[in-house]
């Protein structure tokens, strides 16, 4: 997280009340949102949104609808990127296209989710920069690609979740979490001290947190899922519980 971000938010959260209006971050990493939840109370009020339901990184628009009486918009855009031939396509990944999307030069800031489905990916991107990126975004690895901004997202391209059913010694967070990614209970302490969890878009340290059903857990380089309860418990005490993960 740069060293001036903190800064940033107090500059976008005093011109919000100083000028009546609605001012925006760029797409904000999972960290810089938790960073962000924390201050909450020193900044003008806020709302986040990445493009649709479920998207990881997101825009912060400060400003209150209610104080203001009327709305704005998030300047975000979803741009579809794919193969111009699906016969001749390399097998095309996230890496893939971020990379491509990178080369173009642009700040990592100015786009938030890249979601990928059979060689074509989803992007979230501001709406200042995703014409530039329609122009130039042409090839992805070795592949011919065709970029442009979608009036509608297909319904059901994006984010969607499996059912997972999973036995746990409670429903401590490190247990849960340990039990969707068949984690040792050393390697998920681990990722708490590497401040790696999140519950809610917020960094949890709390090992022995007690999961809520709708609680949304994500974990850094590993996914994301909702917990959706305990359904019950083994002869030998240990707890049943349900989750949806995102695929």
């Amino acid at each position: 997280m740069e060293a001036f971000f903190p800064e940033r938010l107090r500059d976008l959260s005093e011109q919000s009340i100083r000028q009546s209006r609605f001012t925006f971050t760029g797409f904000l990493t999972p960290e810089e949102i938790s960073e962000l939840q924390r201050r909450r109370k020193t900044l003008a009020p806020f709302t986040l949104f990445g493009g649709a339901p479920g998207t990881e990184r997101c825009i912060a628009r400060f400003g209150s609808e209610e104080e203001m009486g009327y709305s704005v918009p998030f300047p975000i855009v979803c741009l579809k990127i794919s193969p111009l031939s699906e016969r001749f396509s390399d097998a095309l990944t996230h890496r893939d296209f971020l990379g491509a999307l990178m080369h173009t030069g642009i700040e990592r800031d100015r786009v938030g989710d890249v979601v990928v489905r059979v060689n074509t990916a989803y992007v979230f991107a501001h709406e200042t920069i995703a014409p530039f990126l329609a122009e130039n975004v042409t090839r992805v690895k070795n592949t011919a690609v065709s970029a442009g901004i979608c009036d509608e997202i297909p319904e059901g391209a994006l984010f969607t979740t499996v059912p997972f059913e999973g036995i746990a010694a409670s429903d401590r967070l490190d247990c849960i979490v340990g039990a969707v990614h068949r984690l040792s209970r050393g390697a998920a302490a681990e990722l708490f001290r590497e401040q790696k969890i999140f519950v809610n878009g917020a960094v949890c340290e709390n090992l022995s947190y007690s999961v809520k059903p709708g609680d949304v857990i994500s974990v850094r380089g590993k996914g994301k899922f909702v917990f959706t309860g305990i359904q019950g418990s083994t002869k030998k005490g240990r707890a049943v519980f349900t989750a949806e993960i995102y695929r």
